[in-house]
């Protein structure tokens, strides 16, 4: 596991994006995913401006989305298939070759699309760069505590933390969102590069345990203590409760 701890969010960001840059120069025809959510915004915004500027060419990549809340979909203000549809693949001046989304309005045919994910993957796969969030109950995607780490795509119970913060995705309203879908645990270890982002300070205590702590599905992330090409990329709030002196820590 390398940490690099950048000075702030935006350095963190342009971080990410050099790092899914050089992934992709390497493997022009490679499957890629990005979650949704806050942490990620500015990477994708500079993914997405050098796409525009021609620096990064979409066009033999292959997009998977990594979550989903059951039921909202892709015209739902919040839901995961909508941030990334608005925030990365409608202001790319090119599209991807392909690309796999959820629709979790669609209940009835939820099962069949976790199928279609993993036909996907496995099609395109395995995942040559997999840029993760942390939830502050140490989740990975909507795999919650308790995971079991050889699940592949699957649907999900929204632990109570989770949906304790979902509002904010919401404009402050509390939805009955009780499930997510996403992809497993297996397939992110199956990742050929792990990227996880975290930023703020609140982000702190959790990103400490999923580094230093035992490897438990308690705290899902702490798996990628396991992963022989992971990358934590932090500011330096999330940062701030690591030991200067840990191993494989590097400051930017």
């Amino acid at each position: 596991m390398k940490i690099i701890v950048t000075k702030d969010y935006q350095a963190m960001s342009r971080c990410a994006a050099d790092l899914v840059q050089a992934c992709v120069e390497k493997e022009p025809q490679s499957l890629v995913s990005f979650p949704g959510g806050d942490t990620p915004i500015g990477m994708l915004e500079e993914f997405v401006s050098r796409v525009n500027q021609g620096v990064i060419d979409p066009t033999g990549l292959k997009f998977v989305q990594l979550d989903d809340w059951v039921g909202i979909g892709p015209q739902d203000d919040g839901s995961c298939s909508h941030f990334v549809s608005t925030r990365l693949l409608a202001p790319m001046n090119r599209p991807f070759a392909d690309r796999f989304l959820f629709d979790g309005s669609r209940r009835d045919t939820i099962d069949q699309q976790l199928e279609e994910q993993d036909a996907f993957i496995r099609r395109y796969g395995p995942i040559a760069v997999e840029v993760l969030g942390i939830g502050m109950n140490g989740h990975l995607g909507f795999n919650e505590n308790g995971v079991d780490f050889s699940l592949r795509s699957h649907r999900t119970p929204l632990s109570d933390v989770t949906k304790s913060v979902q509002k904010k995705y919401f404009g402050g309203q509390d939805l009955p969102l009780t499930e997510g879908i996403t992809q497993g645990i297996a397939q992110i270890m199956e990742s050929e590069l792990v990227i996880l982002l975290a930023n703020g300070a609140r982000k702190a205590e959790i990103v400490s345990k999923a580094i230093t702590g035992p490897v438990t599905n308690e705290v899902p992330a702490s798996i990628l203590q396991k992963h022989p090409n992971c990358v934590y990329l932090l500011d330096q709030e999330a940062a701030s409760l690591l030991p200067k002196d840990l191993p494989g820590l590097e400051i930017r």
